[in-house]
C-alpha cells in the first residue's frame, strides 16, 4: 500500500518544481499564455492516459469499472475540444500579429522548450510513482476535478487577460507573460492543493 505522506509529498514537489519552473521560464521570457495553458493540458492528458492504463491492468482495484470507464472517455472527449480551442485561439489568433510567439508556441506544442519539456517530466514521474506503488481502491479523475476546471478558467481568464492587457494596457506590453501567467499559476495551485487535501482526508 503507497504511503499516504509519501504520496501527498511526491504530489506536493511535483507542483513546487513546476511553479518553480515556470518563474524560471517567465524570467527567461520562454513563456506564452499558450505555453501556461498547454501545460496545464498536458498534465491533465498524462492523468486521463494513467487512468486507462489503471483500467487495462489494475480493473480489480476498481470499484465501479463503468463509471470509470465512463469518466475517462468524457475526460478525452473534452480534453480533445480544449486542444483544437488552446491551438487554434492561443497557439495563433492572440499572438497573430507576433510571428515569434507563434513560432515559440509551436516549439512548445512540439516538445522543442527544454523547461516545458523538464515540467512535464516531473508530471510523468509523479503519474509513474502513483501507478506503481497505489494498492487502494481506484478513483478515475472525474470531468470536473480540479484540473479541468483549472484548465476551463485557464481559457477564459487567458482570452479576457490577454486581450485586456495587450489592447488597453500598451505601456505594460514587455510583461504581458508576467500578469497573464501569474493568475493562471496560482490558480493551479489553489486548486490542486485543495485537491491534495480532500484525497488525503477521503484516503
Amino acid at each position: 500500500m503507497i504511503n499516504k505522506k509519501h504520496k501527498i509529498l511526491g504530489e506536493y514537489l511535483s507542483l513546487i518544481v513546476m511553479t518553480c519552473i515556470t518563474i524560471m521560464a517567465i524570467y527567461s521570457k520562454q513563456i506564452t499564455v499558450f505555453y501556461i495553458i498547454y501545460l496545464f493540458w498536458c498534465d491533465e492528458f498524462l492523468k486521463t492516459i494513467f487512468d486507462g492504463l489503471r483500467y487495462r491492468f489494475k480493473k480489480e482495484q476498481i470499484q465501479n469499472p463503468t463509471n470509470y470507464i465512463l469518466n475517462i472517455k468524457n475526460r478525452f472527449f473534452m480534453l480533445l475540444i480544449y486542444l483544437v480551442f488552446i491551438i487554434v485561439c492561443f497557439g495563433l489568433i492572440l499572438d497573430w500579429n507576433n510571428t515569434d510567439l507563434i513560432l515559440g508556441n509551436f516549439e512548445v506544442f512540439f516538445f522543442k522548450n527544454t523547461l516545458f519539456n523538464i515540467s512535464l517530466i516531473t508530471f510523468l514521474l509523479r503519474e509513474i510513482y502513483l501507478y506503481k506503488n497505489n494498492l487502494l481502491v481506484l478513483n478515475s479523475h472525474h470531468l470536473l476535478s480540479s484540473g479541468i476546471i483549472t484548465l476551463h478558467i485557464s481559457l477564459i481568464l487567458g482570452i479576457m487577460l490577454s486581450f485586456l492587457i495587450k489592447k488597453e494596457f500598451v505601456v505594460f506590453e514587455n510583461y504581458v507573460a508576467v500578469f497573464a501567467i501569474i493568475p493562471f499559476l496560482l490558480l493551479k495551485l489553489y486548486f490542486e492543493i485543495q485537491e491534495i487535501k480532500y484525497n488525503s482526508k477521503e484516503a
